[in-house]
Order: structure tokens, then sequence, then C-alpha cells
């Protein structure tokens, strides 16, 4: 989950400072050892390419609660850039989420330019 949300915050090709430290507080928060999370952290300098990103360990309810982590990641910056947007179209893909469930959890985020 953490590799996509690190996926998500560069996939407009820049990783801005809110992004950064949400990104930076999850990885701090999660249940890692120091080995994985000296790992993550390198996310926080080097881009993350959702090609790299396996969910076939996830369950219905963590792919929708990842997907609404990914929106709120897209959306720390106050901005969707169309790289963002296209990114969350093809992690909603890779996630196994249609449409009608993405377009419920983004009618719940705050609104956005």
């Amino acid at each position: 989950m953490l590799r996509l949300l690190a996926a998500v915050a560069w996939s407009d090709g820049e990783l801005a400072d809110s992004e950064a430290a949400a990104l930076g507080r999850l990885i701090n928060a999660a249940e890692l050892d120091e080995d994985e999370r000296s790992k993550a952290r390198i996310w926080l300098t080097s881009a993350v390419d959702i090609d790299t990103v396996d969910v076939d360990s996830l369950n219905q309810n963590q792919r929708l609660a990842t997907y609404q982590a990914a929106l709120r990641m897209a959306l720390s910056d106050e901005k969707l850039a169309e790289s963002e947007r296209a990114f969350l179209d093809r992690a909603r893909e890779t996630l196994g989420i249609d449409e009608a469930q993405a377009a419920e959890l983004e009618a719940e985020m705050p609104q956005h330019d």
C-alpha cells in the first residue's frame, strides 16, 4: 500500500512538500522493520512506478482503503494535476475498483481545482 501511495505522490513527476510530509508520516507510522523503513524512505527522494506495486494480497476492503488513501495523497497539495488524474484511473484499474465505487470515494474528498 505504501508503495502505491508513493507512486501516486510522484505521478505528476514531482513530490510536493505536503505530499512528502504525508508520505513520511505514513512511513513512520507503518508497521515496518528498520530495513523496510529505510527502503521506504527512498521513495521520498526517488520516483516510484505503479508497475512495481503488488496488490494481489489485498482484499476488497483493503483495495478500497488503498484507493481512498491514494486520493488523499493526490489531493494533499490541494491540486489534482492531469497526470495525477490519469494515475488515479490507472490505480483504480490496478486495484480492481469499478468506476462507480471510485466516484463515491472521490465525492467524499474535499473539493480541489
